[in-house]
């Protein structure tokens, strides 16, 4: 830089040089830009990673929500089978006379 004295003590500057920055510009830009496409990158591999997590444990409660299906429907046809076997017409006969001591109604008490 020059500098040229002019009156009343003000300077005049005639030539300015420019100093170059320690890191060029360019490569600022350059690096930054790197940083943040490895960043990215980790973080979509990170994502990646989780989703996958996500989706073993999603298939896992599936698998355990239809094995207790299964069950369920085993145990629902079990206690339909004891239903039926409970509204069998013999076997509310056979309760009816030994436990309730009914009979059979008389011809003469029937009225027709």
């Amino acid at each position: 830089m020059t500098r040229i004295t002019a009156c009343n003590g003000m300077y005049i500057i005639s030539n300015v040089r420019k100093e170059t920055p320690p890191v060029p510009v360019a490569n600022r830009r350059k690096g930054v830009f790197l940083l943040l496409s490895v960043l990215m990158l980790v973080l979509g591999l990170l994502f990646n990673v989780w989703l996958s997590g996500q989706c073993i444990s999603t298939g896992y409660r599936i698998s355990s929500a239809l094995e207790e299906k299964r069950t369920l429907q085993k145990q629902k046809d079990v206690l339909y089978t004891e239903v039926l076997t409970l509204k069998s017409p013999s076997r509310i006969e056979v309760i009816a006379r030994t436990q309730l001591g009914m009979v059979d109604p008389l011809m003469e008490g029937v009225i027709q």
